[in-house]
């Protein structure tokens, strides 16, 4: 690749970033390139997962966050660092634990230490899942880019998943005064989710969460371990 090449996609990435989220013609005009140019590079970026495509328009893509945590000084990534806070959460609490991330218009989840009571949750590494539902999802929505939302989907998944627009934006103000969110049934009838975001340079990296049924899990209890655990890992990740 060429230096030329490498500055084009630099510059692509750039105001993305800068962005939160963009449209395709919005993106050319502020990297300064062709649409076709800027269309054929970023093709390539959404095939490596450097980008993402959701509603809102182009985001940065779960993989160059991924290589970002190896950034830092330390060399570790994110899933050697959130591990053992993970298996922590899991035996202070007796539920599973996850980690999970934005990737497009879905939150996908990178690890999970199980329950092994039941109800059992629903979840699966690597699963996508609508995030409007999920403790994760509203945790990653809520401290993104406020656009972010905006054009999701909003499916029902179950009789308490919220799928007025107003309504999810409401809930979502409500997570960023409180610092974390909560999913009570939305994503599963009968579990309660709760979940913290995980910051880089002021970003939503990944979000922290704990589930459990409704009836057993301590909300504040658990949002307080999760936003201990969430500053945890971002230290680790500077």
């Amino acid at each position: 690749m060429s230096h030329t090449m490498i500055g084009r996609v630099l510059a692509l990435l750039d105001a993305v970033a800068g962005a939160g989220a963009i449209g395709r013609r919005d993106l050319a005009r502020a990297a300064g390139l062709p649409q076709a140019t800027a269309n054929r590079i970023v093709a390539t970026l959404l095939e490596q997962r450097l980008l993402a495509e959701s509603p809102a328009g182009l985001r940065l893509g779960l993989r160059l966050f991924e290589l970002g945590t190896l950034a830092g000084e330390s060399g570790v990534s994110l899933l050697d660092v959130a591990r053992p806070y993970l298996v922590d959460l899991h035996g202070a609490f007796g539920w599973t634990a996850q980690l999970a991330a934005l990737d497009g218009d879905a939150v996908i989840y990178l690890l999970k230490v199980d329950s092994h009571r039941r109800p059992r949750l629903g979840t699966r590494v690597a699963g996508r899942f609508p995030p409007h539902c999920t403790g994760a999802g509203k945790a990653l929505l809520a401290f993104g880019p406020p656009e972010a939302a905006e054009h999701l989907p909003l499916p029902a998944r179950t009789p308490a998943t919220i799928t007025d627009r107003s309504r999810l934006a409401a809930d979502l103000r409500a997570t960023r005064r409180r610092g974390y969110a909560v999913d009570r049934g939305e994503f599963q009838s009968g579990m309660l989710g709760v979940a913290a975001p995980v910051r880089v340079a002021g970003r939503p990296l990944a979000a922290v969460t704990l589930a459990g049924p409704e009836d057993s899990l301590d909300v504040p209890r658990a949002a307080h371990a999760l936003r201990v655990v969430a500053r945890m890992i971002e230290s680790r990740l500077r």
